[in-house]
């Protein structure tokens, strides 16, 4: 039976307002979760806009657990680094990310339109979202226990209808319309200069999976290539430069003529001036509304942060109101999505603009002092690791969120409170080695929480949740004999073991 409002309006569970990849994978989720959600979205058609251009291991578990990593996967440029140049285009430094533990490439770059229609088709098809498309919302109201949402159709000023729910997702993008309704604001600055995007295809110079970014003191430009010959040019315009007109096709070929020689008009897939922000909303939760993605943080492009830390709100928010529809979690879990989100968000803003001013430097003496002082570090072993193997982009660390601390700050366990664990690598019965993703599951060799069920192992497990044990038989889970500790002058450390017809991963022998 459905819920009914006081006013004899249908009580959802979520309303999602924003039908972008971040609101549909708020949506998505909540919705395999067991939720009524509604979303709200101007648009008719999914994007077919290439804005983010980068994608982050954490997204591609999240798309995972969506059921359609495999496919993104197949129009992404896997495994991808960066490279930064200084005056007369010489290599200033090369970073590419440690080997991840989630199972996927650190970093990567994708095609933003491929993920929005893989998005946009599942979210249509799902039973449990209601999918209001050519929609706005034009007003919001709550009470202690419900949210309120007036909506009428885009470009109309019709007669609106009132839509109601336990709790609302503003995903409504840069200029959100939640975000000024709740009153909260964006907070933070403007960089001056202005960047063209140019996204070309048909490119068939061979380039080498790392995206470049070129300081040479005069147009600093960078460079971006993607699968399927695509390739992102990105250009530093000057003052009295008119953004229209360098749009045009034959500005956009003759910038593009020193570095991609042959462009041809329909080889530009888009071009558009823009304006980074570095700005971050005072409050991610207004009562029972909260704000994820652009509704929540503008970021400059260059780290390619923006679309991934709005892929962490959205995962972050979504598991915890399911908890608490559940009966599970409290105000005190919702509270938490502020205090986890919004110190990285701005983390992420802050490392954002740094990487711009690197790239963005002009004139002689901060090109050469730039220059100079990379030389300088890249003879400090330590400073030099930090830049080339990208630690400067941080996971979320969730210690002041809802991980329970350590008991003290000597404890072997303090550093490793609030911060993701790796995925053990698991020995199949066929002999093939891997990272135990959610992928496994489909072909049924790995245990997945909520779909390939630990149950048949009579090993109970929640949502999200996987069971792993260590130095214990793989063949009797959860046995009392599996539990046996290893011995403590063994020369076998303890073996992993995955309850889904995996072998333990044999620990290497002591010599």
């Amino acid at each position: 039976m459905r819920r009914r409002d006081r006013n004899d309006a249908e009580l959802r569970d979520v309303i999602v307002v924003g039908g972008g990849p971040v609101g549909l994978t708020a949506a998505l989720w909540l919705a395999d979760g067991g939720a009524a959600v509604t979303v709200i979205e101007q648009q008719t058609a999914p994007g077919d806009l290439p804005r983010a251009i980068s994608i982050a291991d954490e997204t591609f578990r999240i798309m995972d657990f969506l059921t359609i990593c495999e496919e993104l996967r197949s129009e992404t440029l896997l495994d991808t680094g960066s490279r930064y140049f200084g005056l007369n285009d010489r290599l200033l430094a090369a970073s590419k990310p440690l080997p991840s533990r989630s199972g996927h490439p650190a970093k990567s770059q994708f095609d933003q339109p491929v993920l929005e229609k893989l998005l946009w088709d599942r979210a249509v098809a799902h039973e449990r979202i209601d999918f209001r498309t050519g929609m706005r919302a034009v007003g919001v109201a709550q009470s202690s226990d419900r949210v309120s949402v007036e909506v009428r159709p885009a470009g109309e000023d019709t007669q609106s209808e009132l839509l109601v729910a336990s709790f609302l997702i503003g995903a409504d993008g840069g200029k959100s319309f939640v975000r000024s309704a709740i009153g909260t604001r964006l907070v933070g600055s403007t960089q001056q200069e202005r960047w063209i995007v140019v996204d070309l295809v048909n490119v068939m110079t061979p380039r080498e999976p790392y995206a470049e970014f070129y300081g040479n003191g005069r147009r600093p430009y960078v460079l971006v290539p993607g699968v399927k010959n695509r390739l992102r040019i990105e250009f530093m315009l000057f003052d009295g430069e008119d953004g229209d007109a360098m749009c045009a096709p034959e500005k956009i070929i003759a910038l593009c003529e020193p570095i991609e020689s042959g462009v041809r008009p329909e080889d530009i897939r888009r071009a558009v001036v823009y304006v980074a922000h570095q700005r971050v909303a005072e409050h991610y939760r207004r009562g029972r509304a909260f704000l994820v993605g652009d509704a929540a943080h503008l970021m400059p492009p260059f780290s390619g942060q923006g679309l991934n830390a709005g892929l962490r709100d959205a995962n972050n928010i979504a598991w915890k109101i399911l908890d608490v529809l559940a009966g599970r979690g409290t105000d005190a879990l919702l509270d938490s999505y502020e205090a986890e989100r919004r110190a990285h968000g701005a983390k992420m803003v802050t490392v954002s603009r740094r990487t711009g001013d690197v790239v963005m430097a002009i004139g002689a003496a901060r090109t050469r002092l730039r220059d100079l002082l990379f030389r300088a570090i890249s003879v400090v072993p330590p400073v030099y690791d930090y830049l080339r193997y990208m630690r400067f982009i941080t996971p979320p660390n969730y210690a002041d969120g809802v991980a329970v601390r350590a008991p003290s700050r000597r404890s072997p366990l303090a550093d490793a409170v609030g911060r993701p664990l790796g995925q053990p690598t698991v020995v199949f019965a066929n002999g093939e080695t891997g990272v135990s993703t959610a992928r496994w599951a489909a072909s049924g060799r790995l245990c997945r929480s909520g779909r390939a069920s630990a149950s048949t192992h009579g090993i109970p497990t929640g949502t999200g949740w996987a069971c792993v044990a260590y130095a214990c038989s793989p063949r009797v889970p959860g046995s009392r004999a599996s539990r046996k500790p290893t011995s403590p002058t063994s020369s076998r450390q303890p073996t992993p073991w995955c309850p889904c017809a995996a072998k333990p991963a044999q620990p290497e022998r002591r010599q």
